[in-house]
């Protein structure tokens, strides 16, 4: 079940990338065209005469806050370090409610010229219906745990991990589904990598 869920995100998350750069607006679903979760930028009111949603802190690696609004966007490169405890919080909202929200996947140690899911071997994936899945053939995450809070209008999911191997600097994806299937999709460029503590630290 879980590696259909994933193919399933991969598939449609390179579906995304031929939309173009608006596919966080509008995703694919297994219904035709619905909204899907948003990274931070979601404007209903083109269609349904509602107001523009948009906010500008949909990921915080250790307390550094990231716009991830766009589809793609380009970020400072964010260096965690191996045997040093890191949150990831990734901040969702839907047009319909968070509670339609079923779950977000992580993809890291992505490779290639046109970073996808599918040039990614490293991922974790945080669903409602088996908790927290990981994938780390490397050994670079080390144990992954993942809360999940609400509040009036956004989901919240934080991963917690201590890595245990250097990881070069890759891109982050992530995508988020709904219950019809609906995908989001946030990508940064060269977001993270994980190193070594500099000696001088010890």
């Amino acid at each position: 079940m879980q590696k259909r869920v994933i193919a399933s995100i991969i598939a449609a998350t390179l579906a995304l990338t031929l939309v173009g750069t608006n596919s966080s607006v509008y995703a694919l679903s297994g219904h035709g065209a619905s909204y899907a979760p948003s990274f931070g930028n979601m404007d209903p009111g083109s269609a349904l005469g509602s107001s523009a949603m948009s906010y500008h802190d949909g990921l915080t690696i250790n307390g550094d806050v990231y716009d991830i609004s766009n589809y793609v966007q380009h970020a400072p490169t964010k260096t965690i370090y191996v045997g040093s405890p890191t949150t990831i919080t990734v901040k969702l909202w839907e047009y319909g409610g968070t509670y339609q929200i079923q779950g977000l996947a992580m993809f890291l140690n992505v490779k290639g010229y046109n970073p996808s899911p599918a040039n990614s071997d490293t991922w974790v994936q945080y669903s409602k219906m088996s908790g927290v899945t990981v994938h780390d053939p490397h050994g670079i995450m080390g144990q992954v745990t993942a809360d999940v809070k609400y509040d009036q209008k956004f989901m919240y999911v934080t991963f917690h991990m201590t890595p245990n191997k250097p990881m070069d600097t890759s891109w982050i994806i992530l995508s988020a589904w709904d219950k019809q299937l609906s995908i989001g999709t946030a990508k940064v460029s060269d977001a993270i990598n994980i190193s070594y503590v500099p000696f001088a630290y010890h």
